[in-house]
């Protein structure tokens, strides 16, 4: 596992020879704004360890006057128009394990002002390998639903290729999710949390699992990269404060027992310890 140049880190599987590519974090938001978007960033890259890298960024106007440059539209030919705010600080930190990646996100507010209902998108984990990547990507996806994992086929979703999934249904109706809702879509299928979801390879030989403590909702996309997102919630942040959250890429033979193995290890962590001021 290593880091490229920009906030991407590709992802060696050695004794499988299979590859992913996860862009850590990819998206940022909140009420008062957005403080990253999907547009490349170059961070600098610290080691801190054998197989362990972090970086720490801000959102700054010269960052915000570059994404405005950018001209994205809707089905319907409207200009899409984001609200981009400073004041959040983001320390990205990853370890290559044995049969995993563990993960880690601080955000620290250095403004004066309160961010309300502050999620991220967690990082787009991009299968990179045959194994995995097209023909029927959906049915071979799988959540995490009143305890069980569910193939993605047999769930409501509003687009075909793609969907957002959140634990409470009434999240569809909050203004940072309706920013995206003509891309990523939404199902009537209420998952769980913290949402675990995952990917088998074509065989059904091989897995992975992806999760975060406090992650209230979930992305899949099956446009050919077999992308997956499980997207923490960090909730309001005073000024001065810091709220991590923690996950892990899991790597098996099963689904069902990955998603069992990460749902303890995400249960353990003490999420009020995840807080400082």
């Amino acid at each position: 596992m290593h880091p490229t140049e920009t906030r991407f880190v590709d992802i060696h599987h050695l004794d499988w020879d299979l590859k992913w590519s996860l862009q850590f974090p990819e998206v940022i938001t909140s009420m008062n704004g957005v403080t990253m978007m999907w547009q490349k960033i170059r961070p600098r890259w610290s080691r801190t360890g054998d197989n362990a890298w972090t970086y720490e960024w801000e959102t700054t106007p010269e960052y915000i006057k570059e994404q405005l440059a950018y001209r994205q539209t809707d089905p319907s030919g409207n200009v899409i128009r984001h609200n981009f705010v400073t004041g959040l600080v983001l320390r990205a930190a990853l370890a290559g394990l044995e049969d995993s990646v563990a993960l880690s996100l601080t955000l620290t507010n250095q403004s004066s002002a309160k961010f309300y209902d502050v999620a991220s998108d967690g990082g787009c984990l991009q299968a990179k390998s045959s194994d995995f990547i097209d023909q029927d990507e959906v049915r071979r996806s799988y959540i995490l639903v009143r305890g069980k994992p569910e193939n993605m086929g047999d769930l409501h979703r509003t687009v075909d290729i793609r969907t957002a999934y959140h634990a409470d249904l009434k999240d569809y109706k909050k203004e940072w999710v309706n920013r995206t809702a003509w891309f990523w879509g939404r199902s009537n299928t209420a998952i769980d949390q913290p949402a675990i979801l995952g990917a088998v390879s074509h065989d059904g030989s091989r897995a992975t699992a992806l999760g975060y403590e406090c992650a209230t909702s979930a992305l899949q996309n099956a446009d050919g990269h077999h992308c997956l997102h499980s997207r923490p919630h960090f909730g309001d942040i005073e000024p001065g404060q810091s709220v991590t959250r923690r996950g892990y890429i899991l790597f098996g033979n099963e689904f069902p027992a990955l998603a069992k193995r990460l749902g303890d290890k995400l249960n353990r962590f003490d999420t009020t310890a995840s807080v400082q001021s």
